[in-house]
């Protein structure tokens, strides 16, 4: 099956809003086996929208549209569409009610034009949405086939998934598996040569994808059966971990902080965090995550020479021999969390974020992370600055390090 996606909204091609509809779609449909060989952006336009659409059912067994089925007047593709299929829009009196049903639960007016999206042509599928007002819709015809979703990016996430997903997986005759893998400390390119072979197979596919200082190695295979392509999947996924196995943190959809609270759970094992330069930033990523109780006790920003010393015990003498800027300040404050805690691991995070206060020596991005345990320390000196890198990404960094650390702490131990 070959599929074509259609973004509408003038505010895409703008600028003013950026298209995620597009890549959630393409990526639902890899995994699914479908081809996507176009994607178009058009504009709230009548005449450019009958072109383009025109010209994806030419060319696609099916054309999914997202976009443009609001209650307002540049809202067409509904108008449109069922202009191409020569099905004429007529009131559904039962998704009238659904948009009704939506206002009064929320207690909130209903604006009359809200009743355009009951506008639905005739023959065509209503696929129900339960998180908004503007339904979806299956349109076929002489073996073409359109699915009109919403634009807005929760309500056209949750009807692909639970009103469109299983069925065009049937519809494919092929089964899929598919995996995330998340690695850590290598870049795109590296990962790109050491995996070269694997990625110019057709089956299973293998993509990474670079992103805030980690790649992801998406893997997805193809069968006749379900239990064929897990195979497939899982032998791939383990020439890659033979590979790339010490830069590895997790799969799925994961995180480094959801991989450290999970790992010290399971191991009945706390941390405390002691940071400068990341300003709070590891325990707020932990403390996003649900449990995170259970690990992280405590959590100090300690800024300034004075509250290093005071609250942390840094020394004096480390302060004036190695700086603030140092392994062995971070050390100790790694060692001072700790104690005062009572945690099972004692983080310790200082540096330069810029974007001023960086020297020869250490220049802006030079980031100092110490860990402490009771049978291990580690101290570490990293370079997280470019010349395009922005503070809070260095920041960002930092702390993902940090995070990469502890969760490799102990299981380098074991």
């Amino acid at each position: 099956m070959i599929c074509e996606i259609v973004s509408v909204g003038t505010e895409l091609l703008l600028g003013d809003v950026t298209d995620t509809n597009a890549s959630f779609l393409s990526r639902a449909l890899r995994e699914l086996g479908i081809c996507v060989y176009h994607r178009q952006t058009c504009g709230d336009n009548p005449a450019r929208m009958r072109e383009q659409l025109s010209l994806a059912l030419s060319r696609s067994d099916l054309v999914i549209v997202s976009g443009g089925l609001g209650p307002t007047r540049d809202d067409i593709t509904r108008d449109v569409a069922a202009e191409l299929f020569s099905m004429p829009l007529v009131h559904n009196e039962e998704v009238a009610e659904q948009i009704r049903g939506y206002f009064v639960r929320r207690g909130i007016p209903m604006k009359e034009n809200n009743l355009r999206q009951a506008q639905v042509p005739v023959g065509a599928e209503i696929l129900q949405n339960e998180w908004g007002t503007a339904p979806g819709l299956w349109l076929r015809r002489e073996g073409k086939g359109m699915i009109l979703l919403p634009g807005v990016p929760s309500e056209m996430k949750a009807i692909f998934n639970h009103r469109v997903k299983e069925r065009l997986a049937s519809e494919s005759g092929v089964r899929f598996a598919n995996r995330i893998l998340h690695f850590y400390g290598i870049s795109e390119s590296a990962v790109d040569e050491v995996l070269g072979d694997l990625m110019a197979r057709e089956n299973p596919t293998v993509a990474p994808y670079a992103g805030n200082g980690e790649v992801e190695v998406h893997v997805t295979a193809f069968g006749e059966s379900a239990e064929t392509a897990e195979r497939f999947c899982r032998e791939t996924e383990k020439s890659i971990l033979d590979r790339l196995g010490e830069y590895y943190y997790g799969n799925g959809d994961t995180s480094p902080e959801q991989e450290v609270v999970k790992a010290f759970s399971e191991r009945g094992l706390t941390l405390a965090a002691a940071e400068s330069c990341t300003g709070g930033l590891v325990a707020q990523r932990l403390t996003r995550v649900s449990g995170a109780s259970e690990v992280i006790g405590l959590g100090v920003v300690s800024y300034s020479e004075e509250m290093k010393k005071k609250i942390l015990g840094v020394s004096a003498d480390t302060l004036a021999n190695g700086g603030v800027y140092s392994k062995a300040c971070a050390m100790e404050m790694a060692r001072g969390i700790r104690s005062l805690a009572g945690s099972d691991l004692g983080i310790g995070i200082t540096g330069i974020a810029g974007p001023s206060g960086g020297t020869k020596e250490d220049p802006v991005g030079t980031v100092y992370i110490a860990l402490a345990s009771e049978k291990k320390e580690e101290e570490y000196r990293f370079l997280f600055g470019h010349v395009k890198s922005s503070r809070e990404e260095i920041r960002f960094r930092a702390a993902t390090q940090a995070l990469i650390l502890a969760l490799r702490h102990f299981s380098d131990e074991e």
